[in-house]
């Protein structure tokens, strides 16, 4: 049993990275959607990727974009005419507060994985509860229990170092 939930472990490690290493390598950007203010199109613990070299950002299009508080990845509801974007969050009932103007976007959202990104989201949310899941999974697993540690311990700060996008209130 403990070797297969090792194989296991492994295998899905290796997998994101790969998966992972391929979309950047396109120039995509990762983050973790970490609020349900684009539901239904998008929840808290999915992943999406954004890609800052897209020349331009068309009307409904969702973006991720900068903000003194974070990322925020909502949909462009309109243009004006000075070139400032007016966005939305799906879920919320008015647009943002502020007209985002267009060197603040990072770029368009062009892949969405749903529930990927749970992991970051409960490292973020509670990095000692999965610290010390990790530390007794380590410590429970027979055998090679160093290497299974630094496997454990490479995993959640990988997953920490997944750049999040949150909401604005």
């Amino acid at each position: 049993m403990a070797a297969v939930i090792q194989r296991l472990l492994l295998g899905v490690a290796l997998s994101v990275i790969v998966f992972t290493v391929g979309i950047v390598g396109l120039g995509w950007k990762p983050y973790v959607v970490t609020s349900n203010s684009m539901a239904p199109a998008m929840h808290s613990g999915d992943l999406v990727f954004v890609d800052p070299h897209a020349k331009s950002v068309a009307v409904y299009e969702i973006v991720t974009y900068t903000d003194p508080r974070g990322p925020v990845t909502h949909r462009v509801v309109s243009q004006a005419a000075d070139g400032t974007l007016v966005l939305k969050g799906d879920a919320n009932q008015q647009p943002d507060a502020r007209a985002v103007e267009r060197n603040h976007v990072i770029g368009p959202v062009r892949l969405i994985l749903p529930g990927i990104g749970w992991p970051v989201v409960q490292v973020h949310t509670h990095p000692l509860r999965v610290t010390g899941g990790a530390l007794l999974l380590a410590i429970l697993v027979p055998g090679r229990r160093i290497l299974m540690l630094l496997l454990l311990a490479g995993i959640v700060a990988a997953i920490a170092m997944v750049p999040t996008t949150g909401a604005l209130p």
